[in-house]
C-alpha cells in the first residue's frame, strides 16, 4: 500500500510533469517559429557535417583556374582569359573522354577574334554546359533584372545552360539546393539542373522552397580537381582521370578573377576551420558547391528536411517524454535520464542526418528543450521535497530542538506509515503526587502546575538533544536515538533527567481559593535502553510517530518503581553500562527487580547527581549518602546483618 505522503507526492510529481512539458512544448514551438531559435534551427544542418564526412563522388571532377594557372599560361588575374585556352581545354578533356564539360565561367560579352575558335571547340564535343548569372541593376528609373548568358553564338553550339546563383542562408553559410531560379523573365533551370536533365534525362524539377538540402561530402577541397595549367600542360594527371566523368571547370579564387564573378562561399565546416584550423581555407569555391550539388542530384543523396507540418510533433513528443523522464522520477535518476534522452535525440539526430539523407530539427528537443526542462524539473524537485522536509520538519518541532528539526531534512526519516526497529535510549516521567494535587487544586492552578512541569521536562530534554515522543496526561515519553541519531544516549537521558529533578526542586506558586500556596513538582523518571519500534504508527489521516516496544514498557515501570522505593531517578544497568564515562554520575545499585509483564528480574541503580558536583544531587543524596548505602549492601551481603540494620 502506498502512503498517503508518497501518492501526494507522486501527484505533485506528476502535475510538475505535466506543466513542464507545456512550458518545454510552447518554448519549443517559439525556437521552431521565431527568429531567436534561427540559430539552433540551422545548427540541425550543420552539426553533423563536423561529425563525419562521405566518400567524394567519382562522376564529378573539378578544374581549377587557380593562380598557379594564371602563371602557368601567362594569363591576367583580374582580366577574362583568352578563349582560345577554353577551346583547348575542351578539345583536351574530349580526348580524355569527358562526358559533359560544364563552365562555371561567363562568356557574355563578344570577342569575334576567340569566339569561333571556343564556339568550334564546344560544336565538336557537343555536350558542353554554359554559365549564365542573374544581375539586378539600378537606375533612375527603378531597378531592373538581367541576365548575363553567354553570347548567341557560344549558346548556339552548346548544349545549353544555367544559372550560376549560389542562395545563401541570413548567416552567408550555403545550405539550400536550387533546382530553378526565379526571375522577371520566368524561372530558370540552376546550372546544377540543367546537367542533371542533361545526364539523367527527365522533366525540369520545380524548385520544393528549401526542403531540399546541399550534403556536402567534406570541407573545401573534398571532391577530386585538378589545376587548369597542369591539365592543359599535361601535370601528373592521371590516365582516364576524366573519363566518363562530368568536369566542371571554374575558378578557385576569392573575387572577380578570370570572368568568374564572386567564388567563395561559406559551408557548415567554414565556422570550425576559423576556431580549430585556422591556417586552413574555410571558404569553399563556387565551383566546388556546384559540383557538389551536380552530384546529389545525380546520385539522389541530397539532405531532405521533413515537411513544415511534420517537424511540429518531434518537439511535442520530446517536451513530454523529457519532462516525465525528469520529474516522475527522483532527481538522482531523473536528470541523468533527462540528460542522456536528449543526447540520445541528438544521436538520433545525427544518424538520420549521416545514414538516412534525411533532416528533423533535432537541436531544439537536444539543445533547446532539454536543458530548459531539466532546469525546470531540478527547481519542482527541490519546491516538492522542500514543501515535504518543511511539513516534516513542522511536525517533529514541537518534539524536538530547532536544530534537531533542521537535521531532519539531512535524513532519511519516512512519514509513511510503518515503523522500524530501533535501538534507542527510553525516558518515562511524570509528575509525583499527580492524583492529589488533581484532587486539591482548582482547575487553573493545576494547569499552571502541568504547564510548569513540562516545561522544565520539555526544557532538559531538548536542552540535551532528545526528543519529545508525546505527553500522556502528566507523563513524558523522550527518546534519543529515533528519529535522529546522536551520540552518548544513555549519558544525554541520564543529563536530562537531574537537569527535570533540580528544576523541579524550586516551588511554584500557586493561587487557590485558601489562598496562595508554594507547591513543589516532584519528577519521577525511569530510563531503559533497547530495541522499538519506531515511526508514523498512526492512520493515513493522522500523523502520530512514536516509538512502542517492551523496552518503552520496562522505561515506564522503572519510572513507577519510583514511587515504591522512595527514589526520583531510577535507570536500568543496561543505560549504564551504555555510557561511555559512566562514573561521571553518583548512582547506587538497588537490586534486580522483575517488574510487570516481564518473567526476569532487571537490575536497576538509582542516580543521584554529578560525583563532580555533590552540592547539587538529587534528594540531597550525596556522596556520604552513597558511601554508607555502600558499606551497609556491603555488610548486608557479608551476612553482617546488624551493621547493615546499623546503615
Amino acid at each position: 500500500m502506498i502512503g498517503k505522503k508518497r501518492w501526494t507526492r507522486g501527484r505533485k510529481r506528476l502535475a510538475a510533469a505535466l506543466v513542464i512539458a507545456l512550458i518545454g512544448f510552447v518554448w519549443g514551438l517559439m525556437l521552431w517559429q521565431l527568429n531567436l531559435g534561427q540559430g539552433l534551427r540551422r545548427a540541425s544542418y550543420d552539426l553533423p557535417f563536423v561529425v563525419g564526412e562521405h566518400p567524394p563522388p567519382k562522376d564529378v571532377v573539378l578544374v581549377y583556374i587557380d593562380e598557379a594557372s594564371h602563371n602557368d599560361l601567362d594569363q591576367p588575374l583580374a582580366q577574362a582569359w583568352d578563349r582560345r585556352l577554353h577551346a583547348r581545354m575542351i578539345e583536351r578533356l574530349g580526348e580524355e573522354g569527358a562526358r559533359v564539360i560544364v563552365f562555371d565561367i561567363l562568356f557574355h560579352d563578344e570577342n569575334p577574334e576567340q569566339d569561333p575558335v571556343l564556339a568550334a571547340a564546344i560544336r565538336k564535343h557537343g555536350n558542353v554546359v554554359l554559365a549564365g548569372e542573374r544581375v539586378r541593376t539600378e537606375s533612375e528609373t527603378g531597378s531592373q533584372e538581367i541576365l548575363l548568358l553567354a553570347t548567341p553564338d557560344l549558346r548556339r553550339v552548346a548544349a545549353g545552360w544555367g544559372l550560376t546563383a549560389i542562395p545563401t542562408d541570413p548567416d552567408g553559410v550555403v545550405r539550400q539546393v536550387r533546382h530553378s531560379i526565379p526571375t522577371d523573365f520566368g524561372d530558370k533551370p540552376s546550372l546544377a539542373e540543367f546537367v542533371r536533365q542533361r545526364v539523367r534525362g527527365g522533366s525540369p524539377r520545380p524548385d520544393d522552397g528549401g526542403t531540399e538540402l546541399i550534403n556536402y561530402y567534406g570541407p573545401p577541397g573534398t571532391l577530386t580537381g585538378y589545376s587548369y595549367g597542369g591539365v592543359l600542360l599535361d601535370r601528373s594527371i592521371p590516365e582516364g582521370a576524366f573519363r566518363d566523368k562530368i568536369v566542371i571547370v571554374g575558378a578557385k579564387q576569392q573575387s572577380g578573377l578570370s570572368g568568374a564573378g564572386k567564388d567563395s562561399f561559406a559551408t557548415p565546416y567554414s565556422q570550425v576551420r576559423r576556431v580549430f584550423e585556422p591556417e586552413k581555407e574555410s571558404s569553399t569555391p563556387g565551383v566546388e558547391i556546384h559540383g557538389t550539388v551536380i552530384a546529389n542530384l545525380l546520385e539522389d543523396s541530397g539532405l531532405r528536411r521533413l515537411a513544415n507540418n511534420l517537424e511540429f510533433y518531434p518537439i511535442l513528443i520530446s517536451a513530454f517524454v523529457l519532462a516525465a523522464a525528469a520529474c516522475l522520477l527522483s532527481p538522482i535518476r531523473g536528470i541523468p535520464l533527462c540528460l542522456a534522452l536528449g543526447a540520445g535525440v541528438a544521436v538520433t539526430g545525427i544518424l538520420c542526418h549521416q545514414l538516412g539523407q534525411s533532416l528533423f530539427l533535432w537541436t531544439i528537443p537536444a539543445f533547446g528543450q532539454m536543458p530548459l526542462i531539466a532546469g525546470l524539473s531540478l527547481g519542482a524537485h527541490y519546491i516538492i521535497e522542500y514543501s515535504a522536509r518543511w511539513k516534516l520538519r513542522r511536525a517533529f518541532k514541537s518534539y524536538m530542538s530547532e536544530e534537531q528539526a533542521r537535521q531532519i531534512d539531512d535524513d532519511e526519516v519516512s512519514l509513511d506509515l510503518g515503523g522500524k526497529e530501533l535501538e534507542v535510549t527510553i525516558l518515562f516521567s511524570d509528575l509525583a503526587d499527580f492524583t492529589t494535587m488533581s484532587e486539591s487544586l482548582p482547575p487553573q492552578a493545576l494547569s499552571k502546575a502541568l504547564i510548569c512541569y513540562f516545561e522544565s521536562a520539555t526544557e532538559g530534554i531538548l536542552d540535551n538533544q532528545g526528543t519529545i515522543i508525546k505527553y500522556i496526561g502528566d507523563a513524558v515519553l523522550a527518546t534519543w536515538g529515533a528519529p535522529l541519531k546522536v551520540d552518548r544516549e544513555c549519558e544525554r537521558a541520564i543529563e536530562a533527567a537531574i537537569q527535570m529533578q533540580l528544576a523541579g526542586e524550586t516551588p511554584v506558586t500557586l493561587e487557590t481559593p485558601a489562598g496562595t500556596i508554594e507547591q513543589v513538582l516532584e519528577t519521577r523518571v525511569g530510563i531503559h535502553h533497547g530495541l522499538v519500534l519506531a515511526g508514523n504508527l498512526g492512520s493515513s489521516r493522522r500523523f502520530d510517530y512514536t516509538v512502542v516496544g517492551d523496552s518503552v514498557n520496562t522505561a515506564a515501570r522503572l519510572e513507577g518503581l519510583n514511587k515504591m522505593l522512595g527514589t526520583s531517578i531510577l535507570v536500568s544497568e543496561t543505560v549504564l553500562a551504555k555510557c561511555v564515562e559512566p562514573e561521571r554520575f553518583l548512582s547506587r545499585q538497588i537490586g534486580s527487580f522483575v517488574l510487570k509483564g516481564k518473567s526476569r528480574g532487571v537490575v536497576v541503580h538509582e542516580i543521584l547527581g554529578h560525583r563532580a558536583d555533590p552540592d547539587h544531587a538529587v534528594r540531597k543524596r550525596g556522596a556520604d549518602y552513597l558511601r554508607i548505602y555502600q558499606e551497609g549492601l556491603a555488610a548486608f551481603r557479608a551476612g553482617d546483618l546488624a551493621r547493615a540494620e546499623a546503615c
